[in-house]
């Protein structure tokens, strides 16, 4: 015990001045705090998910057996209903960086003493103008509609809207401090001066990025500022598959999360084909009373296999039974159903995780374990290989059984719940200590 003490009092030595610095760093605590404020979006987004995503599939059902027979209302509903169902979640996740444009502005503002609100609405329109430029189109019966390429407007579009709302609350504190504003008599109520001060750097904020829009798109059509990260971010992605391609794979797209950037979403249109390929030659073999082999790109599923990217559900039990802050206590309560489930926006963005140096740790390198886990587990012939093309949103120890019919494959990522808790017990800890000291500060300062 004495230790696991010392163990901990050391690395709260080291980490707890990093992660107060960045705590109370503008830039970074106003992307904390402004992701934090979508939490509700990524929780209601999910159970929409879930609801439109039964653990079944039409081949299972035209196959029969339990699950079909457990779960068939639950398919026949979610088909019937599907469009419906995934309003809401692409009206709150797929609308995520819109929302996380104007949040983080907000709380940038807020901390500058500028008109919050006005900064938030600048900043999200300029994140929609270089993310979702309206375009109308002509239709075949001759009649117009405009509308939004909502591709960046989600999860994919994050670390873009991240960049646009602090330059632009950067480019609206300096055109006041050298009165490149429209100054209104003091006579005039606040709400109608903000709106006139805010229009100058509107133009101005509008300009710069949409300039460089417009110069990107000169040089490719296909380009703008969000294509352009996502390239530049894809670039070492060129020889993967491999196991120490797959593993560093792993590593660079659980890095990207941390950014606010959607990392799955970056690797994944390398990844599928390879995934496709190997789970359809493996179908072929298994139909000819061969075995399954195994290909590296199946390690990419240690990156969300316990309670999605990053593998958090750890941290949610955790945050559920151990928590003494009140924040990791309703993050907990809020992320242990989308966790089940491999949902962590509620987690990644509630506790968050993103832009947390501390959390940060056990989310890229406890992923990175649980692959070598994985590709030990494959070695010794523990892990049977996929030859079934999953893509529903499945509860951990189904959602390992499905892909090859396998229980030994669920028993793994059952087993792999309680190794994860043990590697983000001393993260866990650290942070929770700093929120207990945090919100006993909020109460003494608020009594």
């Amino acid at each position: 015990m004495e230790n696991k003490k010392g163990f901990l009092d050391k690395f709260q030595s080291v980490m707890m001045p990093i992660g107060t610095f960045l705590a109370n760093e503008k830039h970074f605590a106003s992307i904390s705090n402004g992701l934090m404020a979508t939490v509700g979006l990524t929780l209601v987004g999910a159970i929409f998910q879930i609801l439109a995503n039964p653990p079944v599939t039409a081949e299972m059902m035209a196959e029969g057996g339990i699950l079909p027979t457990l779960f068939g209302w639950w398919y026949h509903f979610a088909t019937a209903f599907q469009d419906v169902l995934l309003v809401p979640y692409n009206m709150t996740v797929n609308l995520f960086a819109v929302v996380g444009a104007f949040a983080i502005a907000y709380q940038l503002a807020k901390k500058y003493k500028m008109s919050a609100m006005s900064a938030g609405i600048v900043s999200m329109i300029v994140f929609l103008t270089v993310a979702a430029p309206a375009k109308t189109y002509i239709l075949q019966d001759e009649s117009t509609l405009t509308a939004l390429d909502t591709t960046f407007l989600g999860g994919t579009g994050l670390f873009t809207a991240i960049i646009v709302a602090l330059l632009t609350v950067e480019i609206t504190r300096l055109c006041k401090k050298y009165h490149i504003v429209i100054k209104m008599p003091d006579v005039v109520p606040p709400f109608l001066s903000d709106s006139f001060t805010a229009l100058i750097p509107l133009l101005i904020n509008i300009g710069v990025f949409y300039g460089i829009n417009v110069l990107l798109a000169s040089i490719n059509p296909a380009l703008k500022i969000p294509t352009a990260i996502m390239a530049i971010l894809a670039a070492p992605l060129s020889a993967i598959n491999s196991v120490p391609g797959m593993l560093i794979v792993i590593v660079f797209a659980t890095l990207l999360w941390c950014c606010g950037i959607h990392g799955t979403m970056i690797v994944y249109p390398l990844l599928i084909p390879l995934m496709i390929e190997g789970i359809t030659a493996n179908a072929v073999l298994v139909a000819a009373g061969e075995s399954a082999q195994f290909y590296p790109v199946f390690l990419f599923g240690a990156i969300a296999m316990i309670g999605g990217t990053g593998n958090t559900l750890g941290f949610v039990i955790l945050s559920l039974f151990k928590a003494k802050s009140q924040q990791l206590k309703a993050i907990g309560k809020a992320s242990i159903g989308p966790g089940i489930f491999g949902i962590n926006e509620p987690t990644a963005f509630g506790a968050p995780i993103v832009f947390n140096p501390i959390l940060m740790i056990p989310y890229v390198f406890g992923s990175l374990i649980l692959g070598i886990l994985l590709w030990i587990s494959f070695s010794i012939g523990f892990q049977d290989p996929g030859y079934i093309l999953i893509m529903s949103l499945l509860p951990i120890g189904i959602a390992g059984f499905m892909p090859a019919m396998s229980i030994k494959n669920a028993i793994f990522q059952i087993v792999m719940i309680p190794v994860m808790m043990l590697i983000w017990y001393p993260f866990f800890k650290l942070y929770d200590k700093q929120l207990v000291v945090r919100e006993a500060a909020i109460e003494e300062t608020q009594a």
